[in-house]
Formats: structure tokens, C-alpha cells, sequence
């Protein structure tokens, strides 16, 4: 059977509270398909002998779901999903699984998603397994979610269209992320030009990381013209174990 190219996510930069729509956590880990005997990423690496606990018996389903490990101070730890993807073996794992795209052997992908997440509830019951899990939502109140993820210091939410169909391979605008961004104060301390990269350090001189995406035309152009050092408002998806910023963005050159 060949390998399905997963639903990819559009992007929403505030939350809001939309009829119509539904709300799920956003978890921090790695995209991965899942059937009875096999599992794979989103660009087709087959991980069925990385993570064995998946493999599981009844019907025949494919999942759709984020590989999580899970985590000290949120309920899951991106660099803890990649050291099992590494090898790592006493790692634990669970597949937060948050569509179904066939049943049965019969894709249910044109299904709407309210009778997709229905179906999932039914099929997580009847896998019965500690390592696969239902990923919750709920509908409308996207913003009182947003403050749960807040607090449990999440990576976001999503936000999925109410009748939308699952389109494998597909950027669509029925499912939306929305990121917890987090704000710091940074100083530059070096800037490197082809490819463009940004060396990060706090006030006191720690080194923070760098950035190397996320340059909107004004920042790029501000960035080469300026010498170093100079202060910047950064955001990004948290901190890294080695206390990095993870994934961090300039928007703002002070």
C-alpha cells in the first residue's frame, strides 16, 4: 500500500472564538501516519521499528496524529520525540492521534471532520492501547483554549473548519495554526550575510541562538545596514532543554 502525504496546516496569527469552527491543542513532536502494521512521517520514513508500541490489531485504519514524548514542564517535550526518533529506545512515546483517513480499508478522508472526529473516538476505543491517544477539542471557544495551552506551555492550538474534508498532500486554510509565541528582549551580537543568520545573546552576553528564518523584506534590509550590536524584539515557540530559543524570529529592530 503506498504512503498517504498528510493534511499540512494554514496559519492564523490571532486566536479567536468562531462559530463554525473547532479547537484542538497543538502538540510538539513529530507528524507521523499510522496503520495496524506500519507507521511513517510526512516525507515517508517508515518508523515502524523506531516506534514498535504503535503497531496494533482490529480493523484496519489509518491515523493521523503527532508522535509526543512526553515532557517535564508541558505535557510534551519536542527534543525528548527526536531523541527516540534517533534511537533513543527507553524514550517514552504516545501517538496523539487527531484524524482518521480510512477504515475499513475505505478512505473516510471525504467524510466531514465532525464525522471523522466521531469515527476517531470509536476506533482509539476499539485500538485500546496506552500508546495511542484522542487528541480533545473543542467547538467555538478557541480562545478559552488558548489559555489552557498558555498555561500548560504548548506550542499552540488549531483550528479546523466544521464539514471540511481531509485533502492529503494539501496546505488548506480549513485547518489553521495558531502559535503560543513567546517575546524576549535580545541583543544581536553578530550578523552573517549568504545565507542570512543572526546571533542572539541576552542583555548579561548568554548566547540565545540564532535566527535564521522568518526575515520579512524591512527586517532583512535593516539587518545589513546596521552594525552590530543592536537590540531586537524576538519571538519564538519557547526554549529549547539547553535554554536556546527555539525556532526564534526578529519582529521588531529597536
Amino acid at each position: 500500500m503506498k504512503l498517504i502525504k498528510p493534511m499540512l496546516l494554514g496559519y492564523q496569527e490571532a486566536v479567536r472564538s468562531d462559530e463554525g469552527w473547532i479547537y484542538e491543542p497543538k502538540f510538539n513532536g513529530i507528524r507521523l501516519l499510522a496503520e495496524n502494521n506500519r507507521s511513517y512521517t510526512r516525507h515517508g520514513t517508515v518508523t515502524t521499528s523506531i516506534f514498535p508500541e504503535l503497531i496494533f490489531g482490529g480493523n484496519e485504519v489509518l491515523l493521523d496524529g503527532e508522535l509526543i514524548a512526553p515532557g517535564e514542564e508541558s505535557p510534551d517535550d519536542f527534543e525528548g520525540a527526536m531523541s527516540r526518533f534517533s534511537g533513543k529506545k527507553d524514550q517514552l512515546i504516545s501517538l496523539m492521534a487527531f484524524d482518521v483517513i480510512s477504515y475499513h480499508t475505505e478512505t473516510v478522508a471525504h467524510w466531514p471532520i465532525e464525522e471523522r472526529k466521531e469515527l476517531l473516538t470509536e476506533v482509539i476505543s476499539e485500538i485500546d492501547s496506552p500508546y495511542i491517544n484522542l487528541v480533545p477539542y473543542v467547538v467555538t471557544e478557541g480562545e478559552q483554549l488558548f489559555d489552557v495551552i498558555k498555561a500548560n506551555k504548548m506550542e499552540g492550538i488549531v483550528a479546523k473548519r466544521l464539514g471540511s474534508s481531509y485533502i492529503p498532500g494539501t496546505r488548506s486554510n480549513d485547518w489553521r495554526k495558531i502559535i503560543n509565541w513567546s517575546y524576549h528582549d535580545c541583543v544581536v551580537s553578530k550578523v552573517t550575510i549568504g545565507p542570512l543568520s543572526v546571533q542572539l545573546q541576552s542583555v548579561e552576553g548568554e548566547y540565545l541562538g540564532s535566527v535564521v528564518i522568518g526575515f520579512t523584506k524591512e527586517i532583512k534590509n535593516k539587518l545589513v545596514s546596521i552594525t552590530p550590536p543592536f537590540l531586537v524584539k524576538v519571538k519564538s515557540r519557547g526554549w529549547t532543554s539547553g535554554r536556546k530559543l527555539r525556532l526564534p524570529q526578529i519582529v521588531e529592530i529597536e
